[in-house]
């Protein structure tokens, strides 16, 4: 039995020597021309792991979930919208450099350094989430987001590794708020 728990420990202590983590400290809804937007702020923790490949010119994909949903009392809440924004960060090896770049408009941001463009990453400012007059919104409607790393998103190799090491795991989990639209 102590064999079994020692080795519980060498398996549990690198994981958490190796942990990373994205929380969402804040988010906010708005309508602005006729579209629901997002504004959030997110803090990413990489892990040695996550920094090493990014260094080594492995590019990172980050997801951010969107959803809208209407609560509905004693009820599981039904979703109303959905929608998914992809956002990569890689090294530009040349010139040393962070490219943050939007997947779906193509924004490229430039960072001199990983922190800086972590830091970007975390300021997520006006996403169009849907059109305020395409979807029947009550007047007081739950919003639902995350920010996730894409594993399926890594080269080929690193993806069955990705899944068994706790350090690949970044996820915020569910940030939900309530909104007036």
């Amino acid at each position: 039995m102590r064999s079994c728990l020692i080795l519980l420990g060498m398996l549990v202590l690198p994981a958490l020597v190796c942990a990373s983590d994205i929380s969402i400290e804040r988010a906010v809804a708005a309508v602005d021309n006729g579209i629901i937007v997002v504004d959030a702020d997110a803090e990413l923790n990489f892990s040695a792991d996550a920094i090493a490949a990014l260094e080594s010119g492995v590019r990172l994909v980050f997801t951010l979930d969107i959803r809208i949903r209407k609560p509905i009392r004693y009820f599981i809440d039904r979703t109303l919208f959905s929608t998914r924004h992809r956002y990569s960060l890689e090294r530009h090896a040349l010139s040393d450099q962070y490219i943050l770049t939007d997947l779906i408009t193509g924004d490229r941001r430039i960072q001199g350094s990983l922190a800086a463009a972590v830091d970007n990453l975390g300021r997520i400012r006006h996403v169009p989430v849907a059109e305020r007059d395409a979807v029947d919104l009550p007047a007081e409607s739950a919003l639902r987001m995350r920010l996730r790393l894409d594993i399926e998103s890594l080269p080929a190799p690193m993806i069955p590794i990705a899944y068994v090491s706790p350090g690949w795991y970044m996820s915020s989990g569910w940030f939900q708020w309530q909104a007036a639209l």
